[in-house]
């Protein structure tokens, strides 16, 4: 993986690895004269690459997936797709949820598919006495990842309250959130990036008015 990774840049401050995913697209709320939205999952190298920073993939389910992708490229750019697929539906439904809206049936069907489709790709083995996580050769597809996050993703969409699931109101911003604070309160993705961003704005324009 010797690409250089803007996906490897973004903060995982969504509270949950399925809103993180979803916030792969950077600069969601941006329209393109104003620099967004911003694509960070070019390519299924990019896609592994993200999957190893969350914790979704382990080292050698990545580096046994890599080699795979690299004999079937075509399909790797097939898959690639997927999840972008997958992470526009995903958007979507949290979306939905939050605003009380029924889920959108064709985004429900992208993620059913997923859920379906992709095996997890691991089997339990003893090491050392232990049980751990192994990748296994059998069951293991370019789309497992897809699978991964899809399963995440389903847990978080039946389990969490409507309310819980926020969006960042800096402008622009478009990330999604798992907001777990006592008051359900937080409205920003981070207070270090879009809250300082807002602060500066609103003091500029108390100091322009004060002009």
């Amino acid at each position: 993986m010797k690409e250089p990774l803007r996906v490897l840049t973004l903060d995982l401050l969504g509270g949950h690895p399925a809103l993180d995913f979803v916030n792969t697209l950077d600069w969601r709320g941006r329209k393109p004269a104003e620099g967004g939205p911003e694509e960070t999952l070019v390519s299924y190298a990019a896609l592994l690459a993200w999957c190893r920073r969350a914790g979704i993939l382990s080292a050698s389910t990545a580096t046994e997936l890599e080699r795979l992708a690299a004999n079937t490229p075509v399909r790797a750019a097939a898959v690639c797709k997927e999840a972008i697929a997958l992470r526009e539906a995903l958007f979507h439904l949290a979306d939905a949820s939050r605003h009380g809206r029924g889920a959108p049936k064709a985004d429900l069907a992208v993620l059913n598919r997923c859920l379906l489709e992709y095996p997890e790709g691991r089997a339990l083995a003893a090491s050392h006495g232990r049980l751990v996580w192994r990748s296994h050769g059998d069951g293991i597809d370019l789309g497992s990842p897809l699978g991964a996050i899809a399963r995440l993703a389903a847990d978080l969409l039946v389990t969490a309250e409507p309310e819980s699931i926020r969006c960042c109101a800096g402008p622009g911003c478009g990330w999604l959130f798992h907001d777990t604070s006592p008051n359900k309160r937080r409205r920003w993705c981070s207070m270090e990036a879009c809250g300082n961003r807002a602060k500066a704005r609103r003091h500029y324009q108390r100091v322009k008015a004060a002009g």
